[in-house]
């Protein structure tokens, strides 16, 4: 296959463009300097020649400034929107415009899309109010703004990624390690987690099944609260966590987009993949913190 990859010099996009060439897939990255190797663009002006990705089979777009920060005065909206929105709706601007459209237009998205709930949360499931919610919602309509129906378009709405490079990985592993916080509020908001290496044969087995569309919950079934990831963290570092954060110092302390990733509860699970029939390998996240040293 032909793949061209936006965002390919992030944490997903660097493992999943040695994934696919591992595979024998044709891949090209998608890159803001003329510098590299790669197909231009700049997202600030909307440039990006179109005949460029002709023929392309799949095109990921995996760009998004990170938003967790514990910066309680952290509020830079206008790139939060500008690295999602505007590089979705660029290239499905120019993806509207080929002779030969892809098959598949993937991009990233997020769970903060959803209502906090006690139940399950399926791709179905209500929306929620706030900023971060209308980011990611406006995040998947300029995917499919231009874009016809020759292209599927596939919204991943990631859990937080784990990987032994991830920011995720180093935050709660510092966390649990040095300063032995054991939960953040009540501890029993979920988390949703997944492995970088499930998030590689998700995709694959997206584009391979060719009966996935929109919205996908790209998170492990194993729902785990905050209290016992921590917990499993505090094991796989070998410490004694006993210190709980009140919820009041969190409202203080930090951003309103941390407050809402560290205290809300978000159980969501991967329903359309799994009624699809793909198979998580990491099961279980002790296993899976363990096979990482």
């Amino acid at each position: 296959m032909k793949i061209a990859i936006a965002g390919s010099h992030g944490l997903i996009g660097t493992n999943l463009v040695t994934h696919f060439r591992k595979s024998n897939n044709n891949v090209s990255r998608i890159v803001r300097s003329k510098e590299q190797n790669g197909i231009y663009w700049n997202p600030v002006t909307g440039y990006i020649n179109h005949e460029n990705l002709e023929g392309y089979d799949v095109i990921i777009n995996l760009c998004g400034e990170k938003i967790a920060s514990l910066n309680p005065f952290f509020k830079n909206k206008s790139n939060l929107i500008s690295s999602r929105v505007t590089t979705n709706m660029i290239l499905s601007k120019t993806i509207a415009k080929l002779n030969n459209p892809p098959k598949f237009f993937i991009t990233a998205s997020a769970t903060g899309i959803y209502k906090p709930s006690k139940r399950r949360i399926i791709e179905s499931s209500n929306f929620n109010q706030g900023f971060l919610a209308q980011l990611a919602l406006e995040w998947e309509e300029a995917s499919k703004f231009y874009c016809k129906d020759k292209t599927k378009i596939i919204n991943l709405r990631f859990g937080q990624v784990i990987s032994s490079d991830s920011f995720y990985f180093k935050s709660i592993s510092n966390i649990s390690k040095y300063m032995k916080i054991s939960s953040f509020g009540n501890g029993r908001q979920r988390w949703p987690w997944v492995s970088i290496n499930d998030i590689n044969e998700a995709i694959d087995f997206i584009i391979e099944s060719n009966q996935i569309e929109g919205a996908v919950n790209l998170t492990n079934p194993n729902l785990l609260s905050c209290k016992e990831i921590l917990k499993i963290f505090s094991t796989y570092n070998n410490s004694s966590n006993f210190i709980r954060i009140p919820k009041i110092f969190i409202k203080l302390s930090t951003n309103i987009y941390s407050r809402e990733i560290l205290l809300n509860d978000y159980p969501v699970f991967p329903e359309k993949l799994l009624n699809s029939g793909f198979v998580f390998k990491e099961k279980s996240l002790e296993n899976y913190l363990s096979s990482m040293n």
